[in-house]
């Protein structure tokens, strides 16, 4: 309870600097006057230029200025003391102005940008000689066909005269209002244009593999962590979407009321699906119930909110989910960390992968209320904290399979445990019937009903890890345990019915260099291929295949001779060096050398030499150039057998 106050009081903490940051936001310019700046045009200039800080604003409390009282004398324009302009959550409509002075002799074409597509009121007038040559009244919420260029930006094309062109931007929104301008010779902006929707698809095809892949996982396993987490990416691609005007410029061009809740109701929804996975990967409902009250907590507020953005004023809503979008943050992050404080080992890696989502969400929302310049970092950020997430999350997976694994060698653990009870029990049993009455003898029938009932279950959780402990998990053939155990016993009844018994030991020939040229997955991969084939030809009653260790294979056959052994070993080599695997886009090959061993085993004749015989064969096979096929001459009672070739 004590870790858990800790918690509780850095939440307050950060929402303490979130309300002290937010008093300050929108101090943009100093108390003096004003002067206009000039951007001179030359025919040299450079494929664009970023306006940022040379614009004078004026702040219009009333938003009821018109454009001529604007350009009237005595008007009280301010420089802009950042590098951006970027006034954060305001009800304020800002004018801007600055002068493009055309020194080419001639009229040019330009194009000014403003890479705010969430803006309401956007307006543009262009003054040669104090009168307005062009204007543009934009915003989302128009349509998008409306606008003069097609493109999920504000873009808007000046013809600029000879000399001096004066511009005049007005821009009113319910959200932040920034200003990051910029300026762009038209071809240099197509092709920037075309690079940003090369890296913008990118992103949405990583983050749509992510949704589809991790479907499929949650489909074969119905872990919920799974659903959660493809949830909160899903918010998370309708947020960057909408935030950047993909959305509306390619997935509802009229959807003009949608276009302007979808920004709150997707930062509500991926609050949800933060607290969700939260809870329940962090198993909170068995660590911690305040803890797991809190999240669930917090999820209800974020379905609220999820409510309240399509009946709620924007301008309350927007400002409620980014503010909550940090707390759900803050206690998600304090909470995990927590966890991992006090020995969840499996929280290392959550606290990390979601320690990047969480700073790059806070450098946007604190961009958002104005805190930060807008520059590349800054307008990426939950980017960057998303793709570092994809990266870090396969380290939780990993290991959570680990730790699952742990729990599995527990559960043995506790099966042993209860095996010594049952016998424990049955000793009680026993010595009680000895010398109990009627009474007592009853008592004990009862008791041993319970006892069968026990053993029952015991027995059947034996049987399972019986076949678990005998099956090799990455080919689904038998392993080691398994092949050494039924190596006893075929010798013991071939020699008893005095039987010849086969022996194959198959090795994939340069399997290091597959591992070190692809990687383990690779290997894996092959070798999933070549038990697979195996397991197709061994299908007669008695023989037995299995993985003996690494990359090497054993089949054992039943009353077969070294003539039918060695046929069955050529025609193991040469389809194996025709097998394909395919593995992420490439194509494997590889070949395998056999080693084979025929006896009728007798007394003197035991299997750990018959696997040796076996064992030198194939090492005959590997220094005789491998892909081939060796023998070891076949055994007589007593007498010592020699490699010799197929």
């Amino acid at each position: 309870m004590r870790h858990f106050v800790m918690v509780l009081g850095f939440m307050r903490w950060a929402l303490a600097l979130c309300l002290v940051l937010s008093g300050s936001a929108g101090a943009q310019g100093s108390s003096a006057s004003a002067t206009f700046p000039v951007i001179a045009i030359h025919a040299e200039n450079v494929a664009h230029t970023d306006i940022g800080a040379r614009i004078a604003y004026l702040q219009d409390d009333t938003r009821q200025l018109q454009v001529n009282q604007v350009m009237a004398d005595g008007q009280p324009w301010m420089p802009v003391a950042r590098t951006s302009p970027n006034f954060g959550f305001t009800n304020n409509a800002y004018w801007f102005r600055f002068a493009l002075d055309n020194q080419t002799g001639k009229p040019v074409t330009r194009f000014i940008e403003l890479p705010r597509p969430f803006l309401d009121d956007v307006r543009l007038f262009h003054f040669v000689d104090g009168r307005i040559i062009t204007r543009y009244s934009l915003g989302d919420e128009q349509p998008f066909v409306q606008r003069v260029m097609q493109h999920q930006n504000f873009v808007m094309p000046l013809n600029l005269e000879p000399g001096r062109n004066q511009v005049v931007l007005r821009i009113a929104s319910t959200g932040t209002v920034e200003a990051p301008l910029r300026l762009w010779q038209p071809a240099a902006f197509y092709e920037a244009a075309s690079k940003e929707n090369l890296l913008a698809g990118a992103v949405f095809g990583m983050l749509l593999v992510m949704i589809v892949y991790n479907l499929f996982v949650y489909l074969s396993t119905r872990d919920a962590n799974y659903i959660y987490y493809i949830s909160f990416v899903a918010s998370y691609l309708m947020f960057w979407a909408t935030l950047n005007g993909y959305a509306f410029a390619l997935a509802w061009p009229e959807a003009i009321r949608w276009n302007s809740v979808a920004v709150p109701f997707s930062i509500a929804w991926a609050c949800l699906s933060a607290s969700l996975f939260a809870d329940n990967f962090l198993k909170l409902y068995r660590f911690s119930p305040p803890a797991h009250r809190l999240m669930q907590g917090m999820a209800l507020v974020s379905a609220g909110l999820m409510l309240g953005s399509f009946v709620l004023p924007y301008v309350w809503i927007i400002r409620a989910t980014s503010a909550f979008i940090l707390v759900v943050s803050c206690a998600a992050l304090s909470i995990g960390y927590w966890r991992w404080w006090l020995g969840a080992r499996f929280a290392r890696f959550y606290c990390l992968s979601w320690t990047a989502v969480f700073v790059g969400v806070s450098v946007l929302t604190a961009s958002k209320f104005g805190w930060l310049p807008a520059n590349f970092w800054v307008d990426n950020a939950s980017q960057i904290g998303i793709l570092s997430l994809v990266v870090l999350l396969s380290f939780t997976l990993a290991d959570r399979i680990n730790t699952d694994r742990s729990l599995r060698i527990n559960a043995q653990a506790v099966a042993l445990a209860h095996a010594k009870k049952a016998r424990a029990s049955q000793q009680a049993m026993l010595q009680a019937t000895a010398d109990a009455n009627r009474e007592l003898e009853n008592r004990v029938q009862a008791r041993t009903n319970e006892l069968h009932a026990a053993m029952d279950q015991l027995r059947l959780a034996n049987d399972q890890l019986q076949r678990l402990s005998m099956t090799d998990s990455l080919t689904q053939v038998g392993n080691r345990a398994f092949f050494d155990q039924s190596l006893v016993t075929e010798h013991k009844r071939a020699s008893r019915l005095k039987q010849p018994l086969a022996l194959l030991l198959l090795d994939i020939d340069h399997f290091k260099a597959i591992n070190d040229t692809y990687g383990h997955p690779a290997g894996d991969a092959c070798l999933r291929t070549l038990a697979d084939y195996m397991r197709q030809k061994v299908q007669r009653a008695g023989d037995l295949l299995a993985r003996y260790g690494g990359e090497e294979f054993a089949v054992l056959l039943i009353n077969s001779t070294l003539g039918d052994a060695l046929d069955l070993a050529d025609e193991f080599r040469a389809d194996i060096a025709g097998l394909e695997v395919v593995f992420e886009g490439r194509t494997l090959r590889f070949t395998a050398s056999i080693g084979v061993a025929s006896a009728i085993p007798d007394m003197q004749f035991t299997p750990s030499q018959f696997v040796g015989d076996a064992d030198k064969a194939l090492y005959e096979a590997k220094h005789g150039g491998r892909n081939c096929v060796r023998a070891a001459a076949p055994r007589l009672a007593g007498v010592t057998s020699n490699a010799l070739p197929a």
